[in-house]
């Protein structure tokens, strides 16, 4: 989900390690792999997207990692992690993102689904219950994830032990991945990564010839570029949030 859900500091508390950088939105799919209680665990740290942005929004190079992402746990991942901030609100927008987000992947992607709300204390759990209490839209998702819920503060066992539980009774133990779905996506993976560099070397070179012929007038520049850009806004979006 998009900031601020702790998404990829929850999976380094799983981990029990600083395994994934919190400090930066993640621009790509990244695993991490540590022994956890006696397991061998296995956590892919995803791009989120922004709950008030449509699929369509979300830049193209993100929906490709993300679906990429079952692709680094082989044979396919036993457990999807949905996270929430504890303090979370659910306005009908954020439903339809939701919704348009999850055909990223397989129907059955729920059937492996637990919804996590990352927490600051223990106390936050009895907040996370009054809270869904409070929005049918949290109701409705957990009722598709069958009402499989974690609160993660610290209590990583009771985390994976209710992954285990889920596991065991769905028919298929993980998430079935398709094989050659993976090559695909490289393909698309790469073709998006040439296309978003010719944007931004365009950009680039519309910025040097503005500064150019308007030297010394920024709010001349600052009105141009805006109207020159404005046709690739999503992906000048996509290449800032990358630096």
């Amino acid at each position: 989900t998009g900031d601020p859900s702790n998404r990829s500091l929850s999976g380094s508390i799983i981990l029990g390690q600083n395994v994934f950088d919190t400090s930066r939105r993640s621009a790509q799919s990244v695993a991490g792999q540590q022994e956890v209680h006696g397991r061998r665990v296995t956590v892919v740290d995803t791009p989120g997207w922004w709950w008030h942005y449509p699929l369509e929004n979300t830049p193209k190079l993100d929906q490709i990692e993300i679906q990429n992402s079952v692709h680094l746990c082989p044979p396919g991942p036993h457990a999807f992690l949905l996270v929430f901030h504890h303090s979370f609100f659910l306005p009908q927008i954020f439903m339809s993102s939701l919704k348009e987000h999850l055909k990223l992947f397989h129907k059955d992607v729920l059937n492996h689904t637990i919804v996590l709300f990352t927490a600051e204390d223990p106390w936050d759990e009895k907040n996370v219950e009054t809270t869904i209490s409070e929005w049918s839209e949290m109701q409705w998702i957990l009722e598709q994830c069958g009402n499989r819920k974690h609160v993660l503060c610290m209590q990583v066992q009771d985390l994976l032990e209710k992954i285990e539980e889920m596991w065991a009774g769905n028919e298929d133990s993980h998430y079935k991945v398709d094989p050659d779905r993976e090559a695909q996506l490289e393909a698309r993976k790469e073709a998006e990564g040439k296309l978003a560099r010719r944007i931004r070397k365009t950009t680039e070179r519309q910025s040097r010839i503005l500064g150019k012929l308007f030297e010394g007038n920024e709010e001349m520049i600052k009105s141009l570029w805006h109207y020159f850009s404005h046709s690739f806004s999503l992906n000048v979006t996509f290449l800032q949030e990358r630096g």
